[in-house]
Order: C-alpha cells, then sequence, then structure tokens
C-alpha cells in the first residue's frame, strides 16, 4: 500500500511524510499531477533490490546504512585543509 502527497504537503510536514513512510513503506510524492519522487523505507527498499552476488553473510545496503559502504569511505577521506588563511 502506497500513499500519494503533493510536493509542498511533503515539504511543509516532512516528520508527518516520515512516520507514512515508517507506517506504509512507501509514499509518492506528486507535483502538479505527474510523479516527480518515491520515498522508501528501508525494508521496502530491500524487497525491491536483492543481496549482491556472493555477499554472503553480509547485510543487503539499507538495513544499516544509508549510503552504500564504498561511498561512506570515499567521503571520509575527503581532503581537509590544514589551515585556513586570513586577510
Amino acid at each position: 500500500m502506497s500513499k500519494r502527497v503533493s510536493a509542498s504537503d511533503a515539504k511543509n510536514n516532512f516528520g508527518g511524510l516520515l512516520e507514512d513512510v515508517a507506517l506504509l513503506g512507501r509514499v509518492d510524492v506528486m507535483k502538479h499531477g505527474r510523479l516527480v519522487a518515491v520515498v522508501l523505507s528501508p525494508w521496502a527498499l530491500n524487497s525491491f533490490s536483492a543481496a549482491p552476488a556472493g555477499a554472503g553473510s553480509r547485510r543487503a545496503w539499507g538495513e544499516k546504512h544509508m549510503i552504500p559502504p564504498e561511498r561512506a569511505r570515499a567521503a571520509r577521506m575527503l581532503n581537509r585543509p590544514d589551515s585556513f588563511d586570513e586577510e
């Protein structure tokens, strides 16, 4: 079961949108009568995607982390400046 909400309602009531996603698993966001976004719970996402081949006992993506581990690792490795120039 899914629910449809307008983009402005999703923006103005984001907390309510998250509650609906947690309850229903899926919420479709509409703008001017067109589907522009689909918000899925992690459990609904896992039902759409199969576990990667050879994953063994590894958890499926989305159960524990919101982004794939490779991207999370890359984000932590960004170069930060040692100091900032003050003028």
